[in-house]
């Protein structure tokens, strides 16, 4: 059974193919590369994207970021269909963090769901916050003013999302894309 070689690339970029000559090629010469041999081509593309295979369909990554010092949290959202980034968006809350990176967590997520009642299709929010799940679905009882605002915003487009949670840190090219965006918006 013939091998496939996977590489990853420092800028984030990924490369397959069947031959170590052309994976060779690929490799020789360049720091920060990591590469890898499976047996099959799903355990190939698993292993980009941090151990589990990209899901398909419409799925918004959400994340945010604060930084000591600055007064509001960065947040960000990108959209994925099929593993093809469709649309994105990042920024600054339009108003003072309180609760350090959650604000931009909850706005990210707010903002996706604009996205998806915009265009009017549902989707998976990816999370890596726990409680952008939770107050949407009344799990968690909204005692913080951001989580009050939060729930009160989605209350009327929260029917477009779904939601699933994702680790943080963990190689998810998409979650570590929205991570990038929401600080980069803070300090970029």
């Amino acid at each position: 059974m013939p091998k496939i070689y996977a590489v990853k690339f420092q800028d984030g970029t990924q490369w397959l193919g069947d031959n170590w000559p052309d994976c060779e090629k690929q490799i020789r010469g360049k720091t920060g590369v990591k590469h890898k041999s499976f047996a099959k081509i799903d355990d190939a593309k698993a292993w980009f994207y941090g151990g589990t295979s990209f899901k398909e369909g419409l799925r918004i990554y959400v994340d945010g970021s604060f930084v000591p010092g600055c007064e509001y949290a960065g947040w960000s959202w990108v959209a994925v269909e099929n593993d093809t980034e469709i649309a994105s968006a990042s920024g600054k809350t339009p108003y003072a963090a309180a609760s350090r990176n959650i604000d931009g967590e909850l706005y990210a997520a707010w903002q996706a769901m604009e996205y998806l009642a915009n265009i009017q299709r549902s989707g998976v929010i990816c999370h890596d916050y726990q409680g952008v799940a939770s107050w949407a679905s009344g799990e968690w009882k909204a005692n913080s003013v951001v989580a009050k605002v939060y729930v009160s915003k989605i209350s009327d487009i929260k029917k477009w999302a779904a939601f699933e949670k994702v680790a943080g840190h963990s190689g998810d090219k998409w979650n570590d894309k929205a991570d990038a965006l929401a600080k980069g918006a803070l300090v970029g």
